[in-house]
């Protein structure tokens, strides 16, 4: 088996999620790895799991696919052992990454390479669940990945308005795109609940009483987000400010919040994540930040804040996590903010 095979992809009209239906009933030993695969992503869809989850599964589960097909071969269930999945583990220590900043110059990370193998580890207890002759789950050792520094993704004040106002906002893109980080920053939203919202969401009726503070956009908004889950997010009064001015050159009538020129299937003009992405990571360019932002820094500095200015379970509540432990692992203040706080309070 070739470590070094460029894989990562899925291939043009071979995708597992689009793919016809199969019955499990029609599994058995001899069944290709790839018609498991597909039964396995039907089942995780029969159960819930997010649209936005099951592309992420699909593309792991390409990856192994990708890498057990050997010169054209067509692997069976019964074909995969222990070998083959030391083999993909090793493939994955050692293969670069395919996209952004850094592709082809460094290795994935050890969290990205458990998320290819907890994949893995859901196809396997499917199989076995089937009762087919293959591995368990727990032959497959995840990495061990290093909890990550909350440092590594602090956003300071100043440097987040140094991002804010990096946008030309004389310009229609300028200000879509300052109301996008403005939303951004004031709720801690994750980039796939920004582009999901559509923007009836947060327009008062024209026929409704005048907001007190005269802004005509709602201060508060339910997203669906992780998990399948939905939660309220709060706006404070400048990003609310940013979006009406936004929504105001709208004349169109897509749905969405935040649209772009590129026209997608089915006639949405919908702004996709890769879209979000590139006007966050080019505005840090623009404010002359060395580090290679994502939106995710944002949701970061709100994070970070709901839990200094009150408290952390509000702030666990505020960003949809489950545990505590999740919260907190976004806490994490610079150095030189760290012994500002220690002269405070020690001299």
């Amino acid at each position: 088996m070739r470590i070094t095979r460029r894989t990562g992809e899925a291939k043009a009209g071979n995708g597992l999620v689009s793919a016809s239906y199969v019955d499990p009933r029609d599994l058995g030993p001899n069944s290709p790895v790839r018609d498991l695969a597909r039964a396995y992503l039907q089942e995780l869809r029969d159960k819930g799991r997010s649209e936005t989850t099951l592309p992420r599964y699909e593309r792991f589960l390409m990856e192994f696919l990708d890498f057990i097909d050997r010169d054209g071969a067509n692997p069976r269930a019964k074909d995969v052992d222990i070998r083959i999945l030391k083999a993909y583990g090793s493939h994955l220590t050692r293969r670069r990454l395919l996209a952004g900043r850094d592709a082809g110059k460094r290795p994935i990370s050890a969290a990205s390479k458990n998320l290819h193998l907890i994949a893995l580890r859901g196809l396997l207890k499917f199989g076995v669940l089937l009762d087919l002759p293959m591995p368990g789950p727990e032959k497959v050792e995840l990495a061990k990945a290093p909890d990550p520094s909350p440092d590594a993704r602090h956003l300071d004040q100043q440097k987040l308005e140094r991002l804010l106002e990096s946008f030309d906002t004389a310009t229609d893109e300028g200000l879509r795109n300052r109301a996008l980080l403005e939303f951004l920053a004031a709720t801690g939203c994750r980039v796939s609940e920004l582009v999901g919202l559509d923007r009836d969401k947060l327009e008062l009726d024209p026929r409704a009483v005048n907001a007190k503070d005269g802004v005509r956009i709602a201060d508060e908004v339910t997203v669906f987000g992780k998990g399948s889950r939905y939660r309220r997010v709060f706006l404070r009064m400048r990003a609310r400010e940013w979006l009406e001015r936004y929504l105001r050159t709208r004349k169109d009538k897509d749905p969405a919040l935040f649209i772009t020129r590129r026209k997608k299937e089915g006639g949405s003009y919908r702004m996709s994540v890769k879209m979000a992405q590139t006007v966050v990571a080019e505005a840090a360019k623009r404010a002359g930040l060395a580090e290679s932002v994502s939106p995710h820094w944002l949701r970061h500095a709100a994070i970070t804040a709901w839990a200094t200015q009150m408290n952390v379970p509000a702030a666990q509540r505020l960003a949809g996590h489950r545990n505590v432990a999740t919260t907190s692992r976004y806490l994490g203040s610079t150095d030189a903010e760290l012994k500002e706080l220690y002269k405070k309070r020690f001299g």
